[in-house]
């Protein structure tokens, strides 16, 4: 099956009209939305959107903060059969500038009418129920084949690419996601991944959408509010990076030591109990995140498989998913309490992944194909570059098992070659890094065709630290994989999504270049 996203979202709207669609944390209070006033308003925009001559084809910028004028921007588009561009306001201005350049929209939906160059609307909770009526008169955009978002990326890697996804391909991620775990009005999804980005789009619009669940929104992104925001509204699903289900293992970790003999024993006994008896005698920690926990995914980066052990061994449900801006972007998924934890589980439903030229010990480029995968880019040369006979050349580099879990093992662009030819892949010295509790983040990169690494750390002396820890890290790895340059800084870059930004590291080493003492 493969839909208009309006046609697909709108029954869910109209069926739990009084259901809340939105509950957004303020730090005065909170405001509830419902999916009537969400509807309404999205038809509502449409008919301005209508009257300002968007139509088909149209491209409408949006940019706003996650919350309930985000989605309307975006359902009042696709009403009309316009394209949305989701521009990041957490960019500078000059980053701004150049997505707007890329994607040239025809007109910009914004959360205050003073932002931003050309013409704009001011996005709008308030409904005028005349419009509401005249909108219904006019049949929606009804083409799944037809571009949904264009998506400017410059990725972790920075090469900028604009990413053209289908109603059909959007829909095709919200389908296979409904037959992975079952979801409804009952569930609350929490707001963390930017909307500017298909992960967002994808699990914290269209899916909790379409089941008629509500989203919370943080009053901030810091993690004692999103701790706060997990216990006391009872969230059920988390869908974010890498880095919070990191944290979150070392909060638990800090409280676990501090616990003594008492703690230290309950741990042991969970770790010993079958899977399905830990859910019930967690009852503790689950009741210090809300008591609700039901789906926690972690996507966008690579997430170490001893976290999802540990919190596999804890009773909690995490999953790591894998996919890209071009897949829509889901591809592959864990199964709960996953026996691979190192993988990324298998595709999800109507998605092949095959391994390219695999090498002799079965590795090789991941393929994808599907009807989750892009349409294309919007340059025609970059698109020839990653697509063949339908498969999408994800540059990923990794092996499929006879159950047909995949797993990876690098980046092909990442891949470091060192004099002697032997391969060394950064992803996996930054998981052996940061495996170390003093490391709060580690990125590897070449230089002189041996790996270096920029690192931030925890402790009074980070410098002293790192030099400590690489030294107990080269003692345990292969040559080729010994680490004897590194720069120190209080953060690593990252994209909106939290990705590391790869693109900075080397100006951030040659700025900061420091040598491991013998």
């Amino acid at each position: 099956m493969s839909a208009n996203l309006w046609k697909l979202i709108e029954p869910s709207m109209v069926r739990h009209a009084n259901g809340i669609a939105w509950i957004c944390r303020l730090r005065d209070g909170r405001r509830e939305v419902s999916y009537r006033e969400i509807h309404q308003a999205a038809l509502t925009t449409a008919q301005q959107l209508r009257a300002a001559g968007i139509s088909a084809g149209s491209t409408v910028g949006i940019t706003a903060p996650n919350g309930p004028e985000w989605t309307v921007a975006a359902l009042a588009a696709w009403r009309v059969g316009a394209t949305i561009a989701p521009i990041h306001i957490g960019n500078s201005d000059h980053e701004i500038a150049a997505q707007i350049g890329a994607v040239q929209p025809d007109i910009m939906l914004v959360h205050d009418a003073d932002e931003g160059p050309g013409e704009r609307l001011e996005i709008s909770l308030d409904a005028d129920p005349s419009a509401v009526e005249a909108e219904n008169a006019i049949p929606p955009a009804d083409d799944a084949g037809a571009v949904a978002a264009r998506i400017y990326t410059s990725g972790s890697t920075g090469t900028p690419k604009v990413v053209r996804l289908s109603h059909a391909n959007l829909a095709a991620n919200v389908l296979a996601a409904v037959k992975i775990e079952s979801f409804g009005p009952e569930d609350r999804f929490i707001s963390l991944l930017p909307f500017s980005h298909a992960m967002g789009i994808t699990g914290n619009i269209n899916l909790p959408y379409y089941v008629g669940a509500t989203l919370v929104a943080p009053k901030v992104l810091a993690a004692n509010e999103i701790l706060a925001a997990l216990q006391e509204e009872k969230i059920t699903v988390v869908i974010a990076v890498p880095r919070l289900f990191r944290n979150v293992m070392l909060g638990l970790e800090k409280k676990f030591a501090e616990g003594g003999k008492a703690l230290a024993w309950y741990r042991g006994l969970l770790r010993a109990v079958p899977p399905r008896l830990r859910q019930k005698i967690n009852a503790p920690l689950r009741n210090r995140l809300g008591g609700r926990i039901k789906v926690w995914v972690s996507g966008g980066s690579h997430l170490d498989g001893r976290i999802t052990r540990y919190y596999q061994d804890l009773g909690f449900p995490l999953r790591q998913g894998y996919g890209l801006t071009e897949t829509a972007p889901l591809a592959c998924m864990q199964d709960a309490f996953d026996s691979a934890p190192e993988s990324v589980g298998k595709p999800v439903e109507h998605v092949e992944v095959k391994v390219h030229m695999p090498d002799a010990t079965g590795q090789g480029e991941i393929w994808i194909r599907g009807p989750n995968v892009m349409l294309g880019y919007e340059d025609e040369r970059q698109t020839a570059q990653v697509m063949e006979d339908g498969w999408f050349r994800t540059g990923d580099i990794g092996r499929v098992d006879e159950q047909g879990r995949v797993t990876l093992t690098g980046r092909s662009k990442r891949l470091i070659v060192t004099e002697a030819g032997k391969n060394v892949y950064p992803e996996e010295l930054e998981t052996l890094l940061e495996r170390n509790p003093m490391v709060k983040e580690a990125g590897v990169l070449e230089a002189d065709m041996k790996p270096a690494c920029v690192l931030s750390m925890h402790g009074e002396d980070p410098e002293a630290e790192a030099r400590r820890m690489l030294k107990e890290y080269n003692a345990l790895v292969s040559s080729h994989n010994r680490i004897t340059r590194f720069a120190i800084v209080d953060e690593l870059p990252r994209t909106p999504l939290g990705k590391m930004a790869l693109q900075e590291l080397p100006r951030i080493f040659n700025e900061h270049e420091k040598r491991v003492r013998d």
